[in-house]
């Protein structure tokens, strides 16, 4: 009888272990419309899946990105991926330590000036007095907000819902000195060689150079669970390298450096 009891709880104990810890995930990709995501984040995430060898279970949740948030506060069991880690998140939910993606962050891009790849602000702003446009709140990251902040006499600053493109337009021709943009935004504003002759990019000094895009989950004990998950899948050196592979050729050329270096630095990787 003992024997028979001991058995019982060691299969029940292998069951409980052997159970896949269920999350939702709050996105627009659909799995029911086509199998094959689109966008490299999915495709990262479900590699991220197949590591942990049926410990996790994925269900995708159609979600906005405005109610994917208020999803996650208000449920146990979800979590959102591809997202930038900023306080009022960390307050919130829990991230995942390592990060799925990376993007090249803002740069400030120049015609008819020669300067150097990396730029200071204050020195081009206010010591050369060149015209620069920004775009009136949007969010450049916490450095160079703080700059503009600070320095707003000093900038172009462009209002309303357009004025983005007209800034961009602005400085191919001749109205301006620079914006500070994506690289990847302006060049396909521009696709013409002519529209970009005399156009130089720059990292600006103390911002970050590389934006992360992480996993984040709800502040529960589910929540924690999958991050640990997520975590131990994304320690794998051999998936590490598969995402930075993955990396190569979404952006442009000048960019990759930046993508390459920053993500062997989140993973740790030693040169």
């Amino acid at each position: 009888m003992l024997k028979t009891c001991l058995l019982l709880v060691a299969l029940m104990s292998s069951v409980v272990a052997a159970k896949s810890l269920e999350i939702q995930i709050a996105s627009d990709y659909n799995p029911s419309v086509s199998e094959e995501p689109a966008d490299l984040a999915t495709v990262l995430l479900l590699k991220v899946r197949s590591q942990l060898k049926g410990r996790l279970t994925l269900e995708f949740i159609p979600a906005s990105r405005l109610r994917e948030w208020r999803e996650l506060e208000t449920h146990p069991n979800i979590c959102l991926y591809n997202k930038v880690k900023t306080p009022e998140r960390e307050a919130v939910a829990v991230f995942v330590e390592y990060p799925l993606m990376a993007f090249p962050a803002n740069r400030l891009i120049l015609r008819g000036q020669k300067l150097p790849s990396n730029v200071s602000l204050k020195d081009v702003v206010v010591s050369k007095g060149l015209r620069i446009g920004v775009t009136k709140g949007r969010s450049y990251g916490k450095v160079i907000d703080g700059f503009i902040e600070k320095y707003a006499d000093s900038f172009i600053i462009g209002e309303g819902a357009n004025s983005a493109f007209r800034l961009r337009e602005m400085l191919v021709q001749g109205k301006l000195d620079g914006i500070i943009e994506y690289t990847s935004v302006f060049l396909n504003h521009h696709a013409k060689p002519e529209q970009r002759e005399g156009v130089t990019f720059h990292k600006i000094d103390d911002a970050k150079a590389t934006i992360f895009g992480y996993i984040a989950c709800a502040d529960s004990t589910q929540g924690r669970k999958a991050v640990s998950l997520f975590e131990l899948a994304l320690e794998n050196k051999q998936l590490q390298k598969n995402i930075i592979d993955a990396h190569k050729g979404l952006f442009f050329e000048q960019e990759m450096f930046f993508i390459e270096q920053g993500l062997n630095e989140a993973y740790n990787i030693q040169p």
